[in-house]
């Protein structure tokens, strides 16, 4: 703070105004402020300034509505399952699928994320376990198309997405694609990698 000014209050709006001029955002108006200014309360104060905004809220992200409430365990084996993307390992992808109820992973690697591809790798595990009353993922492109909004709404899956940058909302399929990745890291220079899976 020894290098920063200290602003009066009457003249408080003008910094604020000069802070937002071109309207950088929240994060990047604090720190500007950071570095010269300081008063009581300016980080309130410039989270008002860009909450006013009217441009700021014009185009500002819409938050993701979803609730990052732990989530309870199902009553059986494939009431809910949580799938995610890890890699790209050495050009492969591997499509992650785990079930909430027995923690379950199920594991597919692919070249692509494509919304058909994925549909493709996911009826084959509902070949085998019969489709899931819920299916939790991120908003990735091959998850939030119209296709694989069809695909769920065709089969009676309700299809829940976890906020971005907010990983930790599928925790079931983030822990085992941590777990995952790890042991392909070991793996890495031990051959071809469909002869180490």
């Amino acid at each position: 703070m020894a290098d920063r000014a200290v602003i009066p209050g009457p003249l408080r709006p003008r910094v604020l105004r000069q802070l937002h001029n071109r309207h950088p955002g929240m994060v990047r108006m604090k720190a500007l402020a950071r570095s010269y200014a300081y008063w009581p309360g300016i980080d309130q104060d410039i989270e008002n300034a860009v909450r006013r905004c009217i441009r700021c809220s014009a185009v500002a992200k819409l938050p993701v509505k979803t609730t990052l409430a732990s989530w309870s365990r199902p009553d059986a084996p494939w009431m809910r399952i949580h799938v995610d993307y890890a890699g790209p390992y050495e050009g492969t992808y591997f499509l992650v699928v785990v079930d909430a109820f027995s923690r379950w992973p199920e594991n597919f690697n692919t070249n692509s994320t494509t919304t058909d591809a994925t549909i493709a790798l996911l009826q084959k595990t509902f070949a085998r376990y019969g489709f899931p009353r819920t299916l939790v993922s991120d908003n990735g492109t091959h998850f939030a198309s119209d296709e694989f909004r069809r695909f769920c709404t065709n089969h009676g899956i309700h299809h829940i997405f976890f906020p971005p940058y907010h990983p930790q909302s599928n925790g079931q399929t983030e822990r085992f694609a941590d777990t995952f990745k790890r042991a392909l890291s070991k793996l890495k220079g031990e051959g071809i990698l469909s002869e180490n899976l």
